[in-house]
């Protein structure tokens, strides 16, 4: 069985395509994860502050062109408006305990991004890993807009610096989710026994009562109602998730104590205490 390491957000994403990959006979033995400093060095004064710069610049003119001139056409866009995830690293570390995986995890700068996942996967290939899985997905929405069209050109240079990292250290990218689109995601996550909740919001299309819900049938109906009223995407742009069960846990997350805090256009349930439980 050919043993790999999937690339760990701690949403659904990550999680689902972590699973599938299981299911196509891949040996997930490890999880990579990281998160960004906020009380460490500064980023440099000519360093952009923005993660997706990192992928643009790391790519450059080692891509084809027709990625070259996605890249052109994004990079000077104004990234500020997107989400970050907001899972603590600790909260990473109990996910892979509930999984029995071990794990890589690292902090990092924007500056220091590639070359940490670099050596980390290096350092796994050292051990037997043959490839990354990660749960990068097409937008699978007509790309009517220019911030529609400017999420999908992401996408793309995203799942085409993964590529470029997996090549420059000879592992197979693996991206079991590719091909389906955000809504079937959902409904495969759900349908195959995960249960996630949301964690981060995007207030321009969630109020706070959003933060917390779980991801179910009626979440996929009433988001729907927020596409046609808000053009929110239904698979997830405007808000992140945090998975606390599902088939791969041998262990489940039990949100103890948490609160809702506002802050840049987004809402956050702030997670103050988790438990693991045994499942019966």
């Amino acid at each position: 069985m050919v043993k790999v390491a999937a690339l760990w957000s701690g949403g659904k994403d990550s999680c689902l395509a972590s699973y599938e990959a299981t299911l196509e006979g891949y040996d997930v033995s490890h999880l990579l994860s990281y998160s960004y400093q906020e009380n460490g060095e500064a980023v440099p004064p000519n360093m952009p502050k923005n993660p997706l710069s990192v992928i643009y610049n790391a790519l450059g003119k080692a891509s084809p062109s027709i990625v070259q001139n996605l890249i052109s056409l994004v990079y000077n866009k104004d990234l500020s408006t997107m989400i970050p995830h907001e899972v603590s690293p600790e909260i990473i570390k109990m996910q892979a305990q509930a999984m029995e995986l071990p794990l890589i995890q690292g902090e990092v700068r924007w500056d220091t991004l590639q070359s940490f996942l670099k050596s980390s996967l290096s350092t796994l290939k050292a051990e037997g890993i043959e490839g990354l899985v990660f749960g990068v997905v097409p937008p699978h929405y007509p790309l009517d807009s220019s911030e529609k069209l400017r999420e999908c050109r992401t996408l793309v240079a995203h799942k085409e610096w993964l590529n470029q990292l997996c090549q420059e250290v000879n592992l197979m990218p693996i991206t079991p989710l590719w091909e389906r689109s955000p809504e079937q995601i959902l409904r495969d996550l759900i349908a195959k026994g995960f249960e996630a909740i949301i964690i981060v919001v995007n207030s321009k299309y969630f109020g706070g009562e959003w933060l917390g819900r779980k991801i179910d049938y009626d979440f996929i109906d009433e988001a729907h109602e927020l596409k046609r009223e808000k053009g929110v995407h239904v698979g997830g742009s405007g808000y992140h998730t945090l998975v606390i069960d599902g088939p791969s846990f041998k262990k489940r997350l039990r949100i103890a104590r948490g609160r809702r805090i506002w802050k840049n256009g987004y809402g956050v349930l702030e997670i103050l205490r988790v438990d693991l439980e045994n499942k019966s």
